[in-house]
């Protein structure tokens, strides 16, 4: 039974047999090797007591990179029975850093919280999360996965809104609850592809859609609209809630590690937010959202929009 598994059967068996409220219970924790640059961004693993993770492009290894300058077993990280973390290289082809530093082969290295580890185009980040956190990672990594999906960003395609985005909204109106849309457009993105290539601007869309993804609750829908413009519906929530929303993911993207990606970047993103109005239509629900992103990059990007305060 996989990582992600083990940790949703915890999370429920917890919900149900434990009834004290939230602030009265102490969440348990569990150091989390979690990928934050390379092809596999998100995915993670956990490290129980006294368990080894290995990673690798092997399908046994408890981490599954795909990445080709990853070894098919690459690296161990091993925890000891106080929690403890230890990372050995298993004679890797490409090596393995921590921190930046490389790390002898068949040698154990203490790993700390906050540490990152390098392997070839790949960064992971030993972090502690607790139950809610691995539960919510693992939904967004499955949802990632599912077929019908853009290659690129894991996102769901344009054609969700003709086959998916109509239905959505004949049930909100029958409902009459809110229900909102933020267009989210990368920043100066050709700039990022002129200067460090078509590849890293293709790493940062992924990173920037993955982030996207992570912010939002499991009941939105992420699409990639065109290029580096993306679209998140957001049932049941109002243009407060949107803009709310579109400074999560704006905060979330600033703080992200670009320098993993190429020295010195730096990635921002604009965000117009509208919600839908009785008896307009569809694409002119989405007209609004859009105006108010112009207004977002007018103003000089790197901020949110509302579109109730455009004229």
């Amino acid at each position: 039974m996989s990582k992600q598994s083990d940790i949703e059967k915890t999370v429920s068996t917890t919900m149900s047999l434990d009834l004290r409220r939230r602030s009265d219970v102490k969440k348990y924790t569990l150091p989390t090797l979690r990928v934050v640059a390379g092809p596999d961004m998100l995915r993670f693993c956990s490290i129980y007591p006294e368990e080894e993770v290995a990673i690798g492009r092997d399908e046994t290894c408890e981490l599954v990179l795909h990445d080709s300058s990853v070894s098919r077993r690459h690296a161990v990280v091993k925890s000891a029975a106080d929690g403890s973390l230890f990372l050995m290289d298993l004679r890797s082809t490409n090596g393995t850093a921590l921190n930046n530093v490389p790390i002898p082969p068949n040698t154990s290295t203490r790993v700390n919280i906050g540490d990152h580890i390098e392997f070839g185009g790949v960064t992971i980040r030993v972090d502690r999360l607790d139950m809610d956190e691995l539960a919510h990672l693992a939904r967004v990594v499955e949802r990632l996965d599912l077929a019908n999906k853009d290659p690129l960003t894991g996102l769901v395609t344009r054609l969700y809104l003709d086959e998916g985005l109509p239905e959505v909204l004949v049930r909100h109106q029958h409902a009459k609850v809110p229900l909102t849309a933020v267009f989210v457009d990368v920043d100066h993105f050709k700039k990022v592809n002129d200067t460090y290539g078509h590849s890293v601007g293709d790493d940062a869309l992924r990173a920037v859609s993955r982030l996207l993804a992570l912010s939002v609750r499991d009941s939105d829908t992420c699409v990639r609209y065109g290029g580096e413009e993306l679209l998140v519906i957001l049932p049941n929530c109002d243009e407060t809630g949107g803009v709310q929303m579109g400074e999560r993911v704006r905060s979330a993207i600033i703080a992200h590690e670009w320098n993993h990606y190429a020295e010195s970047m730096k990635v921002t993103i604009s965000a117009g937010v509208a919600q839908y109005r009785d008896g307009e239509g569809l694409r002119e629900w989405l007209d609004r959202a859009d105006k108010a992103l112009f207004a977002a990059k007018a103003a000089g990007r790197d901020r949110v929009a509302r579109a109730s305060d455009l004229p």
